[in-house]
């Protein structure tokens, strides 16, 4: 399957740019694959993403391909069982790929997803909510919404407007953290070829967000993502919902940071749980996302 894209079709890549350049959320690689998918095993359901990696991100800057060839394959089948009662299922192989000026072909992304007929079930979080908000104090709030704007202002992130999304931070100690987010209503005008109400990419985002948020406030370092072992998808976050994220730390070193995440919904039902996330750390990229920042291209080649 090919998916065709360019910037100016998807106003929301002016919201994540890095230098001079728009580089694609590696969220919105994941919505193709699940796209790809579940076009090509009609009936199927996309339930989770397995061993996802960023090999060479893409980077609007001028020399990017237009389009891109997604490769599935199934690795793994399962059909009905009547006598053992399993669940039929799919396991699939996916790779992005595009061709570079001299023909050869660069590989993007790449991930096992696992298809079922059925939806997920949705069930309930094990979060304490109330008693974290800040919401309880209206100085206390306000404090920690500015706390929040001031994340996409003083180096910490670079996203725009529309990637915006986190409202408060509740919670962040050594253990982890616990954000308010909420997609920014300007998401709706700039979704492009990735409309909301199939992957809010807007949403999704927030998760490697919050992994860059706790390693400058815990480790004083800048970070991208890399990896992610897993991530299973109950319900997408809806256009203009409230909803929080709660992000565990498995391990952490001088390079790497590895955590557990959750979206969970205001009714506290499980969105999405992402296992073993994990981005490279580095002290060298505390510049990165700063507007007076030099040479920040040459860091992101591998993104």
């Amino acid at each position: 399957m090919i998916k065709t894209i360019q910037a100016v079709d998807n106003d929301f890549l002016n919201d994540h740019m890095i230098g001079d350049n728009a580089v694609l959320p590696t969220v919105c690689a994941m919505a193709w694959m699940t796209d790809a998918a579940e076009s090509i095993f009609s009936g199927y359901k996309f339930h989770s993403l397995e061993k996802y990696k960023l090999f060479k991100g893409v980077v609007f800057d001028g020399t990017e391909a237009t389009d891109y060839q997604i490769d599935v394959k199934v690795i793994e089948q399962h059909l009905n069982d009547n006598v053992n009662e399993s669940s039929p299922y799919l396991k699939l192989d996916a790779k992005i790929s595009s061709l570079n000026a001299r023909g050869k072909a660069v590989f993007h992304y790449g991930g096992e997803l696992l298809l079922k007929p059925t939806s997920q079930k949705v069930s309930l979080a094990d979060v304490e909510l109330a008693t974290t908000q800040s919401t309880q104090n209206h100085s206390n709030a306000k404090a920690a919404e500015e706390e929040a704007h001031q994340l996409y202002t003083n180096g910490t992130l670079f996203h725009g407007e529309s990637l915006q999304g986190i409202q408060e931070i509740l919670h962040c100690d050594e253990k982890g953290l616990l954000l308010k987010c909420q997609v920014p209503e300007i998401a709706m005008n700039k979704q492009g070829d990735f409309p909301l109400e199939l992957h809010n990419v807007f949403a999704n985002d927030l998760v490697y967000q919050a992994m860059l948020v706790w390693v400058r406030k815990q480790l004083s370092m800048g970070s991208l993502p890399s990896l992610t072992k897993s991530w299973t998808s109950y319900q997408q976050v809806k256009a203009n919902e409230l909803f929080y994220l709660q992000l565990k730390v498995v391990e952490h070193s001088s390079t790497k940071f590895v955590a557990d995440i959750s979206l969970i919904s205001e009714d506290k039902k499980l969105l999405a749980e992402i296992k073993s996330a994990e981005v490279t750390v580095s002290e060298n990229l505390n510049d990165l996302f700063k507007p007076s920042s030099e040479n920040r291209q040459e860091k992101i080649s591998g993104l």
